[in-house]
C-alpha cells in the first residue's frame, strides 16, 4: 500500500536538484549514539547522550513510519544537531517529524533550527507543556521568550500518542525582524496542501532575523520544565507536498535457492519513476546493494528482478527505495524475513570470474563444523597459496583471491573439509 509522504516537490532542472535537505529515520542499532551517525553534540557534554532507541514510531500514511528506530529526548542532557545538505536563506523551510510525548512538564523547547555558523541562536523553537492530567499543548517561539514570547496552541493533545508535527520557518524580505515561525500538528490524515491556518502562528518575535538556517537540533533542556518524548522520521524540505509517490507496487516477493535470494516485484503503473535502490539488513543496519532503473512513466504493468548471490547463513530483511526524478522517495518492505539455512552437502564452486586478472572469488559450502583447508597449486603440483586453514562452522562462505604476485597460467585449487575433497581448475591471464 502506498504511503502519504510529507516530502516536498521541487521543479525538475537538468542537474536534478533535490528539494529535501535533511532525512533522519534513525536506521541504526539501538544504543548507538547519534554522534556516530552524522549528528554533532554542542552542549550538555556526554550527560544523557542522545541515543538510538527502539522501537521506532509508526503513523499511518507518514513517510518515516516504521523505518528504523527512533531517539528519546529527556529533560536534561546532551544537545545535538544534524546539518542540512545546503544552507537556506530564502523562502520557507519545513521540518516534519513523528513525536510521542511520554511526560510533559511546565514547558520548554525540545527542537529548533540553528544558523549554519551558530550553536546558540536557536530559531523556530518547538515546545510542549503539560495542561493537567495527560493533556498537552505544543508551542513555538521565534527565538527566546524575551524576544516575542512563547505561543502555545490549545491543549487538545495527549501523552502517549504519536503525532506528526510540521515546523515551518519563513524568510521575509524587508524588515530585519519579520521572519515567521508556524507549527502544524496532525493526528489524522496529512492534507495534500498546506493548511491556511496553522495550529500555532505565524509568529515573528522581535529578535533580529538570522542570515540563514543550516541545522536542525534536538535539545534536552531544564530538569523541571523540559519533556520526555520520542522523536522519529525527521524530514526537512523547502516546500509542502504530502502526495504519494507515483508508483503502485502490485507485488514484492523473494525466492531462495541455496544461498541466493531472488527478489521479484511488479508495478501496475509508474509516473516519473527513476528507479529502485535495493537495500538489505542483517543486523538492523540497512545498506544499499544495487540500483535498478525504473520505466519513467508507464500505464502498463512492469516486472523487475534482482538476485542477491552467495549470502552467508543467517536472517535477512529486504526493502525497495523507490526514487522519482525529483529525488522524492518511498520505501516498500518485504513482508517476510529471508532465512539462509545450513547447506545439505559440501560444495566447492567454480571461481568467478574465470579466466581472471588478478582477482577472483571462490564460494564453498559446509554442512557441518570442522577444519577447512583450501590451497592453490601450480601445474607441477607445487603449493603456491593457502587460502583457508581454520575451523569453520557450518554455512556458506566466500574467499577472495588476489593473484597479483602470481604468473599467468593454469592453476588448481583444492578443498579438504572432513571427508570431503574436491579440486577445480582456474586460469590467470595477465
Amino acid at each position: 500500500m502506498k504511503k502519504i509522504i510529507l516530502l516536498m516537490c521541487f521543479a525538475l532542472i537538468p542537474s536534478f536538484s533535490y528539494s529535501q535537505i535533511l532525512t533522519e529515520n534513525f536506521e541504526y542499532p539501538a544504543g548507538d549514539t547519534l554522534t556516530n551517525h552524522g549528528w554533532t553534540a554542542f552542549s550538555g557534554g556526554t550527560t544523557n547522550a542522545l541515543l538510538t532507541t527502539a522501537p521506532g514510531l509508526t503513523y499511518s500514511g507518514y513517510a518515516g513510519s516504521g523505518l528504523g528506530n527512533a531517539t528519546t529526548v529527556i529533560n536534561s542532557g546532551q544537545d545535538a544537531y544534524l546539518p542540512f545538505s545546503s544552507n537556506q536563506s530564502a523562502g520557507s523551510v519545513y521540518t516534519s517529524m513523528m513525536v510521542n510525548v511520554t511526560t510533559a512538564r511546565t514547558g520548554d523547547y525540545f527542537a529548533s533550527y540553528l544558523p549554519s555558523t551558530s550553536t546558540t541562536l536557536y530559531n523556530g523553537r518547538l515546545y510542549v507543556q503539560s495542561a493537567g492530567s495527560d493533556s498537552i499543548a505544543f508551542g513555538i517561539s521565534k527565538t527566546t521568550a524575551g524576544s516575542g514570547g512563547i505561543f502555545y496552541g490549545a491543549p487538545i493533545y495527549s501523552t502517549g500518542v504519536t503525532y506528526v508535527l510540521v515546523l515551518k520557518y519563513t524568510f521575509n524580505v524587508g524588515s530585519t525582524t519579520d521572519d515567521e515561525v508556524s507549527l502544524y500538528v496532525f493526528d489524522g490524515a496529512i492534507p495534500s496542501t498546506e493548511p491556511g491556518t496553522p495550529y500555532v502562528g505565524p509568529v515573528t518575535g522581535t529578535a533580529t532575523d538570522v542570515a540563514d538556517l543550516g541545522r536542525f537540533a534536538l535539545r534536552q533542556g531544564s530538569t523541571g520544565s523540559s519533556p520526555d518524548l520520542i522523536v522519529d522520521g525527521i524530514y526537512t524540505d523547502r516546500t509542502w507536498n504530502n502526495a504519494v509517490l507515483p508508483v503502485e507496487l502490485s507485488s514484492f516477493a523473494a525466492v531462495i535457492s541455496n544461498n541466493d535470494v531472488t527478489l521479484n516485484w511488479s508495478t501496475s503503473a509508474e509516473t516519473n519513476n527513476s528507479g529502485f535502490d535495493i537495500e538489505r539488513s542483517s543486523n538492523g543496519v540497512w545498506s544499499k546493494i544495487r540500483n535498478v532503473s525504473g520505466h519513467g512513466t508507464s500505464t502498463t504493468p512492469n516486472s523487475y528482478s534482482f538476485t542477491d548471490r552467495n549470502l552467508a547463513s543467517g536472517n535477512y530483511s529486504y526493502r525497495l527505495k523507490q526514487i522519482d526524478f525529483n529525488g522524492n522517495f518511498e520505501y516498500f518492505n518485504l513482508s517476510n524475513e529471508v532465512i539462509i539455512g545450513i547447506p545439505v552437502k559440501y560444495e566447492l564452486s567454480q571461481n568467478y570470474p574465470n579466466p581472471f586478472n588478478p582477482s577472483t572469488k571462490i564460494n564453498y559450502a559446509l554442512p557441518a563444523d570442522g577444519l577447512v583447508s583450501i590451497k592453490i597449486f601450480d601445474m607441477s603440483g607445487k603449493e603456491v597459496m593457502t587460502l583457508v586453514n581454520e575451523v569453520k562452522t557450518a554455512g556458506y562462505y566466500s574467499v577472495n583471491i588476489n593473484a597479483s604476485n602470481m604468473s599467468s597460467g593454469i592453476y588448481f585449487y583444492s578443498i579438504q573439509a572432513g571427508d570431503f575433497t574436491a579440486t577445480k581448475k582456474m586460469m590467470l591471464v595477465k
